[in-house]
């Protein structure tokens, strides 16, 4: 158990240390504070999902007696209120700043504020007597999932700084995020592990195609910045 506690912990932190040392590699040090400040934020976003969980305590909207109120709080409750507190972040503390490009750029902070989000969701997992039986299945996937969500998310944020329709992007992000989140959570209220494999399958599959992407498109605008 000790054992479950600890790599469930430092596994979000790990990513993030790996994101952080990527850059150092690629030598943009400039970029050190905001990855930083990125992964703090990360953790108070958190406090938008609490509000939103709080909310639905208070009307028993997290009692499960029926498909709806299931479907309700996967997708209201954890999709939209766990995507809604990073998109705020990414898009209000990062979009503006000078090292934000484009669509690699926002997978890679998208990352780090997701990243702190996991962090602090698992230790107020463990912690909060809201919980009275700990999945370390959870525990575990929620930070390779809150991965994918983020290349997802930081991709069409990311596309919103080249284009002029920053609005539709932007809520494009979000909200498909927050529909991979809310499938997720759905997957263990129901404990459904079969749809918690294949969306783990095809959450994986499409996060490396928009990773691939955007890969793609930042070689493009470095050759164009060269020529």
């Amino acid at each position: 158990m000790v054992l479950n506690y600890t790599v469930s912990l430092i596994m979000a932190p790990l990513i993030a240390a790996i994101v952080i040392a990527v850059v150092w590699m690629k030598r943009d040090k400039y970029r050190y504070p905001q990855l930083i400040s990125s992964f703090v934020l990360g953790m108070f976003s958190i406090l938008v999902v609490v509000l939103f969980m709080s909310i639905a305590d208070q009307y028993y909207l997290n009692e499960f007696r029926n498909l709806r109120r299931q479907i309700f709080y996967s997708f209201v409750v954890m999709g939209l209120g766990s995507e809604l507190g990073k998109f705020i972040i990414l898009r209000y503390h990062n979009f503006n700043k000078s090292s934000f490009n484009g669509p690699l750029d926002g997978i890679v902070y998208s990352v780090m504020i997701s990243m702190g989000f996991a962090f602090i969701s698992n230790i107020l997992y463990f912690l909060l007597p809201y919980y009275t039986e700990i999945d370390f299945l959870y525990a575990i996937t929620i930070v390779f999932a809150n991965l994918f969500f983020a290349i997802i998310m930081g991709f069409f944020v990311g596309i919103a700084k080249t284009r002029e329709n920053k609005f539709v992007d932007s809520m494009t992000g979000l909200l498909a995020a927050s529909f991979f989140h809310a499938l997720f959570n759905f997957c263990f209220i129901t404990k459904d592990i079969r749809l918690l494999f294949f969306l783990g399958i095809g959450t994986f599959v499409i996060a490396i195609m928009l990773y691939y992407k955007a890969y793609e498109m930042n070689q493009d605008h470095k050759r164009i910045k060269k020529e």
